[in-house]
């Protein structure tokens, strides 16, 4: 059986108006992307990504974005993502961060990256629910001696502060 090598990029989402949290989901990511692919590399980009392509992770908090498409195509994806401007009405860029040969690979540079930029997203929160959503938010994507978040339950009252 002959296994299928993928490449995961991982990007940021840099919007012109500077929000805390765009309300955006999954498919409309992919469905952007698919439509960038299109127009820059014709039938034929759309043809060999589309099987392969898919948006794995999306966090509104910190506007990260996590993409997986097959090896051999993934210069196709980097390549045209310069070209997408807007996702429904508002006006954003995506700003590539990582590409990775494993969804762990890209979780280790996330964690990292995160640690960066914590304190500018907190230092935007105005209320301490927004500071606390976007800590949690923070906290599902990062792993504390050798535990995976994803599987943590937090209650309400949860103090992440230092």
């Amino acid at each position: 059986m002959v296994r299928f090598k993928n490449r995961y990029l991982l990007c940021e989402l840099v919007l012109e108006k500077d929000c805390l949290v765009y309300p955006i989901e999954q498919k409309e990511v992919y469905y952007v992307v698919r439509q960038a692919i299109e127009r820059c590399h014709g039938d034929y980009g759309a043809g060999v990504t589309q099987g392969g392509m898919n948006v794995k992770y999306l966090n509104v908090y910190t506007k990260t974005v996590l993409i997986r498409v097959r090896r051999e195509y993934y210069k196709l994806l980097w390549s045209s993502i310069p070209f997408i401007k807007s996702i429904g009405r508002q006006k954003l860029f995506f700003h590539s961060l990582h590409i990775g040969g494993t969804i762990r690979s890209c979780q280790k540079f996330l964690v990292k990256y995160g640690q960066q930029q914590l304190a500018v997203l907190l230092q935007k929160c105005k209320t301490q629910e927004e500071r606390k959503a976007v800590q949690r938010a923070t906290i599902h994507c990062t792993w504390l001696k050798g535990r995976n978040f994803e599987n943590v339950k937090h209650n309400e009252d949860d103090d992440f502060s230092d």
